[in-house]
């Protein structure tokens, strides 16, 4: 299962530039389902919310706050009332906007089923949700006995994440704190925990100090992998072929089954314009959040680029697909996608889906996140320029943004 770090993947759903998404912009504008960020740097498969860096109060050994986890507000089930010697206790941070997060949810309730009786008690925390608790409540409701564990809201500047997130130095999620004998003994990503590891876990002192060993190298090897995507990405930014073959070839030696490496890969060939494989890569890839990443951060790039320099049947390869996504999952998507399928529909030919993604972003936009009347007027003369017969750059739009703003400020 993918865990490691956006976003989420995360500005591309702002609504016409593309910034690097920090936790303020996740508790801003958290009904985003994050999954890209901005060009100048790579996405990794968690929703990051970036903080300043602190001494970490939490680590392995410490004591860890159950009153921050009680006080929380409990949306389905009850939280511990105390710590059971020798029980192993999973708090599973998470969110709504969170693919990674979501993604993992069937496998921390088949923990959950399989090892309660064992003695592993799994928790839910709702984190950096921000609004109220409606939202989750209504995910958890909907997720029915696919979410069976109980799940606690720990709303924003809550005692959880001061206490919990914050001290243990927490940038992203998913993540799982594990507890025993009221002291945390370990801080990883549930996709981490297989069977073994958490019967290991549950085998008592010597078997809960072998497990974490496990995961903790686990843990070390993640970062440098994560240093290594990033790596990827600036090359990638700067346009350095040779340190980006570089990089992809040392994540592939430590860690052959990195869920980003199928999207570093896809991103090399277009580096180094082989185009044909990259296009029977696409079509042969089954949907994932590899490829939907990929997908969407290169078609917002290729659609934004002045000079249409890229072949028709790369460009129709990306279109398709994008196109299929982010139709199923439209609620979460904001405006700039739609214009930049309006263009790339456009390119390779298809001027009636073009129209109606433009008209789309028109719609879309009136009701996203941050929604203005200069805005959606922004949106309304791409789609009308659309419908007469001539597609706008990307740039125009961003133009007409910027018009429209100032004629409003110039009323007030």
């Amino acid at each position: 299962m993918p865990s490691s770090s956006i976003g989420n993947m995360a500005g591309s759903h702002s609504f016409l530039t593309l910034n690097s998404l920090d936790k303020n912009v996740i508790l801003h504008r958290i009904h985003h389902f994050v999954l890209i960020v901005a060009f100048t740097t790579l996405v990794s498969t968690s929703a990051v919310a970036q903080q300043t860096d602190a001494a970490i109060a939490l680590a392995s050994g410490s004591e860890v706050s159950l009153s921050a986890v009680t006080e929380a507000e409990w949306i389905q089930g009850e939280g511990p009332s105390s710590f059971e010697p020798g029980k192993v206790y999973m708090f599973e941070c998470w969110a709504t906007w969170c693919g990674p997060c979501k993604a993992l949810i069937p496998h921390v309730n088949e923990l959950h089923k399989k090892y309660y009786d064992k003695g592993l008690r799994v928790y839910g925390m709702n984190s950096w949700e921000g609004g109220s608790k409606d939202k989750p409540a209504k995910f958890v409701k909907d997720q029915g006995t696919g979410m069976s564990y109980p799940v606690a809201y720990a709303a924003e500047g809550s005692a959880f994440e001061s206490q919990w997130l914050d001290a243990a130095g927490v940038k992203s999620i998913p993540h799982a704190f594990i507890v025993r004998n009221g002291r945390l003994l370990l801080s990883t990503e549930a996709s981490r925990l297989t069977d073994s590891l958490v019967e290991t876990l549950l085998s008592g002192d010597e078997g809960a100090k072998k497990a974490a060993a496990v995961i903790k190298a686990a843990s070390d090897v993640s970062k440098e992998a994560e240093g290594l995507v990033n790596e990827f990405g600036s090359a990638r930014y700067k346009g350095s072929v040779d340190k980006m073959s570089a990089s992809l070839k040392k994540l592939e030696s430590i860690d052959p089954n990195h869920p980003e490496l199928p999207k570093l890969r896809l991103h090399m060939m277009v580096a180094r314009n082989e185009w044909s494989t990259a296009v029977a890569t696409i079509n042969e890839m089954p949907m994932s959040y590899a490829k939907t990443s990929f997908l969407m951060m290169t078609g917002m790039r290729v659609a934004q680029r002045s000079v249409d320099d890229y072949p028709i049947e790369f460009t129709e390869a990306v279109t398709i697909p994008y196109f299929e996504h982010i139709t199923k999952n439209s609620d979460s998507i904001g405006p700039n996608h739609f214009a930049c399928l309006s263009i790339l529909h456009w390119r390779i030919g298809d001027k009636k889906t073009a129209l109606m993604n433009a008209d789309k972003g028109v719609e879309v936009a009136k009701t996203f996140a941050g929604a203005t009347e200069a805005r959606t007027k922004a949106f309304t003369r791409f789609a009308k320029s659309v419908k007469d017969g001539t597609m706008p750059k990307f740039s125009d739009l961003s133009k007409w943004h910027r018009e429209e703003r100032e004629k409003a400020a110039a009323k007030k």
